[in-house]
């Protein structure tokens, strides 16, 4: 079988497993996917004309042992923001070899980070990320 054709059938079979996701408040699991959501909310701009920062703590995905996470099926990013800045910040680590040569992680990690609108009185910044991935077993 050609190594593509291999990657694509290992990363398409999902079988129903307990679902291990470490570090995440905000974490929903079905059968077959883990869904993660970080937010962090600013102080308001004051008359100043000062801005503030804001990072959420970090949310960790992490695939189950004989498990890894299929990188090109993830979705998501932001879905709601307010201020100069809103971003989604997003790692993958622990790389697992599937095929020679080929290999997808096992942990994700998000991170939201958001700044407070220019101007005077300008209100509060945000930022609300959400991200899905598959998870896709190992080859035995």
């Amino acid at each position: 079988m050609h190594t593509l054709t291999k990657l694509a059938a290992t990363l398409m079979v999902v079988s129903p497993i307990a679902i291990l996701a470490t570090g995440a408040t905000a974490v929903e699991t079905n059968l077959t996917t883990l869904t993660a959501t970080a937010q962090c909310t600013t102080d308001a701009t004051g008359g100043d004309g000062v801005r503030h920062g804001c990072d959420s703590e970090i949310q960790t995905l992490q695939a189950p042992d004989s498990f890894v996470l299929a990188q090109n099926s993830l979705v998501g990013g932001l879905i709601s923001g307010n201020g100069s800045e809103q971003e989604c910040h997003i790692e993958w680590s622990q790389q697992t070899e599937i095929l020679p040569g080929i290999a997808q992680p096992r942990r994700l990690t998000l991170r939201a980070h958001a700044r407070s609108p220019k101007g005077h009185f300008a209100g509060r910044g945000w930022a609300t990320c959400k991200y899905s991935v598959t998870l896709a077993p190992l080859a035995k």
